[in-house]
C-alpha cells in the first residue's frame, strides 16, 4: 500500500508539471508558430500567464504579452511589434488540430475566440516604408524617405514621356474607419521637359494599412509620426 500511495504521489506531482508548465510552454510554441505564419516575424517573444497556470491548457489565459520583430502586417512591414491582452479565450481545437481548408487569415480569426482587451503597438521605420513603396510604385527610382514628427517626405525619379522627373512628395498617416491612410499635402513634379508643375489638387488619400487584414472586432486606432518612425496602435472594437 505505502509504494502504491508513492507511486500515485508521483504521478500526481507529474501531472501536475504537466498541468503548470509543460502544457502552457506548449502553447506558447504553437502561438508563436501562429504569429509567424501571420506576421512572417523573425524574432517573436510570447509570455502567458493564468491562475491556475493550467487553464491555459484550455485556451483561458488570463494576460498575454508578446513581442515581434521584422515583421509584417498587411502590406508593410514593421520594425518592431508588442502585444498586451487580458482575459483571452482560444480555440485550442484549432490551435492543436488546425483546419486543412481554412487559410492562415481564416484560422487566425477562429482561433481568437473573445478577448476582453487587447492592444498592439507596432513601429514602422524608414527603411520599412522605402520598401512598401518602392512596391507600390514600381517605377519610382532612387527613392528617399524621410519621417519626421510633422511629416512624411519622398522624393525621387520617375519616366514621364520619356523624359526623367524628379518627384517630391509630402503628407501625413491618419487613421479613418478602422484603416490608415496617407494624406498626401504636397506633390511636386520637376523634369527639363514641364519645367514645375504643381499636382496638389490631385491630392488624395491612399490607403496604407486595412482593418481587414486584422482578426474581427480589431481595428487600426492610432497613428504618431516621430523621428525616424511611425507609431500604430491597433486595439479591440468597444
Amino acid at each position: 500500500m505505502k509504494k502504491f500511495l508513492t507511486l500515485m504521489a508521483f504521478l500526481l506531482i507529474v501531472l501536475l508539471v504537466i498541468l503548470e508548465i509543460v502544457l502552457p510552454r506548449t502553447v506558447e510554441n504553437l502561438l508563436q508558430e501562429q504569429i509567424a505564419k501571420s506576421t512572417a516575424a523573425q524574432e517573436i517573444d510570447i509570455d502567458l500567464s493564468s491562475s491556475p497556470n493550467a487553464k491555459i491548457a484550455l485556451g483561458e489565459i488570463d494576460k498575454i504579452h508578446a513581442a515581434a520583430r521584422q515583421g509584417r502586417i498587411g502590406e508593410i512591414d514593421f520594425t518592431n511589434l508588442s502585444l498586451e491582452g487580458e482575459k483571452i479565450q482560444l480555440d485550442m481545437k484549432e490551435i492543436l488540430f488546425p483546419s486543412a481548408e481554412l487559410s492562415d487569415k481564416e484560422r487566425a480569426d477562429k482561433i481568437l475566440k473573445s478577448v476582453d482587451k487587447l492592444e498592439l503597438h507596432g513601429v514602422i521605420g524608414e527603411e520599412d516604408l522605402k520598401s512598401f513603396v518602392a512596391r507600390k510604385v514600381d517605377k519610382l527610382e532612387n527613392a528617399e524617405i524621410k519621417i519626421t514628427a510633422q511629416e512624411i517626405s519622398a522624393k525621387g525619379q520617375v519616366k514621364i514621356m520619356g523624359r526623367t522627373a524628379d518627384i517630391d512628395l509630402a503628407g501625413i498617416f491618419l487613421v479613418d474607419n478602422g484603416n490608415i491612410y496617407f494624406q498626401a499635402t504636397r506633390l511636386n513634379v520637376k523634369n527639363a521637359l514641364l519645367r514645375h508643375v504643381n499636382l496638389d489638387r490631385f491630392l488624395g488619400e491612399l490607403k496604407i494599412l486595412d482593418r481587414e487584414s486584422l482578426p474581427p472586432n480589431l481595428k487600426f486606432d492610432e497613428v504618431e509620426l516621430r523621428d525616424g518612425e511611425i507609431l500604430y496602435s491597433i486595439r479591440k472594437e468597444k
